[in-house]
């Protein structure tokens, strides 16, 4: 196969089926060739495709490259990576006039931040083959974020919500909200998955107890994941980006308010470009605020909702190595199942580790090499009384990366996983999910292919092999188009899969659910076509979405309960987003967001909003003092059909906040290095009444999500 047929390796899949085991993909390159075999064989297909490409094309790149500089010129002038001159810079300063002139500097402006989760490198998110949102750290410190769950409400297209067991465990994007599991949207922290096996989603851990003030940035990618993340990043990818210190830096701070909360938090780290360490923690606590609605037992319980929850986040990088720790542990009041009502406690234990070497073959190509492992250890009071379920899943992820610059403008990124999963439930002497193991694999390829200053293009596949479970090949294709410095265009295909965790092929609760063994992944594929205009401080987008879901993996209604796969869901929007830096004082940020859903004939079918909206606005003077007004609007939520009304009903809401900080340094003049801020929050401005849809079971329509307004007050040094 020639390198240019290489390049259109991925056009737009016309039509996907499957059928127990054996699928049919249309691919359409040049012309049409229709390819139809097992899924076994497809793997494999794509792994020696990927494997001949690379050779071939390294062969050429290697004709293609200017001739190596003489022995010893590369090391003249250029030191250890410890001290001395920098290589970036070495290999700028090479470079000819005429070279030189066609370099890009990628630096983060107002209104182009820089993203490394959509293409696994850093590059402008104008220039992403994503759609990106980004959440900054000034933002978490103007806006006042308690915790990660607060921070990503202010997302574009995200509702944030939770269950009767799984409260503020779901981040649904563009109104997809099949369960309360969050298995559709993949959570990264600096890049690497965060994954949870028995359940397939439980991210409460991380919502509430990162700890929030080490966040650099929150990435947001809305749309088909997993062509380079494979499993579980459905309709959305959120990247957990932390600081990396340069220099000593430290950070305190307390805050206190309604209901008996407490809040500390404490990180330091120092640095350099070559090495560095960064190392804090955050706990918080709440008696709880007043809980009261009918539940299924149809009485009028009454309680105080709190959580107790604790967070750690280390980090530790020396030059190419780099080796990241979190651990948590949640314990929340949840409403959980009958008989146990109404209120009891769930305890969530979250270990994520990643240790990454990037080896650095030449100026063109690296290999990136990644051990993560993901444990999760939970435990509450099950359907039989006295008796607590308890869980433990155990994700063991080997992943290498190898990229390429092939030529100029031309750069491949390959790679393969090894992911080996473990785990049991257990309830008392009764085991519902045995222990087990599997081991999945997977293959992936990108070629980004930069045409010239304004069209880029993108391609790329990934191949599947998720144990015994029928595997396959999920696609992405996009186009980047720049007219001028201030206009972008975005037209972008890709698919998605989730393939059925161990549980839901063979859990067994006699009587309550039964596992399906013969599940195969379930699969979206998304059409989005994005325009914006941005300038230095003024940025206005306007996207449209499409999705389909095939195969979709539902639990049934009945009882005993079981695991089917479905198809025919669709969605549909608008989302507009707005930055707007008006002078030194005044900047403004906001989104809007228009879904709708089929399925079978009958409209909006999911419990999340059609209408989302967010609106920020912060003020600063030149004494110190900020105020921040951030209002979330969410519109009607439908509820389920069958659902007894017994509660006040899902009506839209706004949830505003009003955050005001103090710099006494500025506004008291003192020339001191350490910066000391006070801070006031009142959250839920308007005290609205906050009800969330009981979607999962359906049987009432709604539960209390939330208190009233709230007072919040604190302090921070930091340096």
């Amino acid at each position: 196969m020639s390198i240019i047929n290489m390049t259109l390796l991925v056009g737009v899949v016309s039509e996907i089926r499957h059928g127990g085991k054996k699928r049919t993909f249309q691919i359409l390159t040049s012309g049409e060739v229709a390819v139809r075999s097992t899924a076994s064989i497809l793997i494999r297909g794509i792994a020696l495709a990927m494997v001949g490409f690379h050779a071939g094309t390294f062969l050429l790149a290697q004709d293609l490259r200017p001739a190596p500089s003489p022995p010893g010129a590369e090391a003249e002038g250029r030191t250890d990576k410890a001290g001395g001159a920098d290589p970036e810079l070495k290999k700028l300063l090479d470079l000819d006039l005429e070279t030189l002139g066609k370099v890009t500097v990628k630096e983060p402006t107002f209104t182009d931040p820089l993203v490394e989760a959509v293409s696994k490198t850093v590059e402008k998110a104008s220039e992403a083959p994503g759609i990106v949102d980004v959440i900054t750290a000034q933002d978490i410190a103007e806006f006042g974020a308690k915790n990660l769950y607060e921070a990503l409400e202010w997302a574009t297209s995200v509702y944030m919500t939770g269950s009767f067991m799984y409260p503020r465990n779901i981040a649904s994007i563009r109104g997809d909200l099949a369960t309360h599991e969050a298995n559709h949207v993949l959570v990264l922290i600096n890049g690497r998955p965060s994954r949870e096996i028995l359940s397939g989603g439980l991210y409460s851990s991380i919502y509430t107890a990162f700890p929030i003030h080490m966040i650099e940035r929150i990435e947001v990618i809305r749309g088909p994941g997993s062509v380079l993340y494979g499993t579980n990043a459905f309709t959305g990818v959120i990247n957990v980006v932390t600081k990396n210190p340069k220099e000593p830096t430290l950070h305190a701070s307390v805050l206190g308010g309604s209901y008996a909360w407490q809040s500390y938090s404490l990180a330091a780290g120092n640095g350099n470009d070559c090495r560095g360490y960064y190392a804090g923690a955050m706990y918080n606590r709440s008696k709880g605020w007043p809980f009261a609605a009918t539940l299924e037992d149809m009485q009028t319980d009454t309680g105080l909702y709190g959580e107790d929850n604790t967070g750690v986040f280390a980090m530790y990088r020396d030059n190419n190595f780099a080796a990241n720790l979190y651990v948590a542990r949640p314990l929340v009041d949840i409403v959980g199942t009958a008989p146990a009502w109404p209120l009891i406690q769930s305890i969530n234990t979250r270990v994520f580790t990643d240790f990454g070497y990037l080896h650095e073959i030449d100026e063109r190509r690296s290999l990136d090499l990644h051990f993560t492992y993901n444990y999760q250890g939970g435990s509450m009071p099950s359907v039989i009384p006295d008796i607590d379920f308890v869980s433990t899943s155990h994700s063991f992820l080997f992943e290498g990366t190898y990229r390429s610059e092939l030529w100029d403008g031309m750069d491949m990124t390959i790679g393969g996983v090894v992911d080996g999963h473990a785990g049991s439930a257990v309830m008392g002497p009764f085991s519902p999910v045995s222990w087990f193991r599997e081991i999945w694999y997977s293959a992936y390829m990108q070629l980004d292919y930069r045409v010239n200053d304004w069209l880029k293009l993108v391609g790329g596949a990934q191949g599947n092999m998720p144990g015994v479970v029928p595997g396959g090949i999920v696609p992405r294709a996009g186009v980047v188009l720049s007219p001028s410095d201030k206009w972008t265009l975005k037209f972008l295909y890709g698919q998605a899969f989730r393939s059925p965790y161990y549980p839901e092929r063979y859990i067994n609760v006699p009587g309550v659910v039964m596992g399906n063994p013969n599940l195969v992944p379930e699969v979206i594929q998304t059409f989005d076509a994005q325009i914006a205009y941005r300038t230095e401080d003024y940025r206005l987008a306007a996207t449209y979405f499409h999705s389909d879901y095939f195969d979709s993996i539902v639990r049934t209604g009945t009882f005993p309960e079981t695991y089917v796969n479905l198809g025919g869901l669709k969605f549909q929007g608008v989302e507009l987003e707005n930055e707007w830096r008006l002078n030194g004082q005044w900047r403004w940020v906001g989104s809007a967001t228009y879904q709708n859903n089929t399925y079978e004939g009958r409209c909006n079918v999911t419990a999340a909003p059609l209408w989302m909206a967010k609106m920020g606005a912060v003020y600063h003077n030149d004494r110190g003092l900020k105020l921040a007004l951030m209002d979330v609007f969410y519109g009607t939520r439908p509820e389920p059909a069958a659902a007894l009304p017994v509660n006040p009903a899902a009506a839209a809401y706004h949830l505003a906040s009003l955050n005001t900080t103090l710099d006494l340094n500025r506004r008291f003049n003192w020339n001191m290095d350490r910066q000391m801020t006070l801070q006031f929050l009142i959250q839920n401005l308007f005290n609205e009444p906050l009800n969330h849809v009981e979607f999962q079971r359906g049987v009432i329509n709604t539960i209390p999500a939330g208190p009233g307004r709230t007072f919040y007050g604190g302090f921070t040094m930091a340096y």
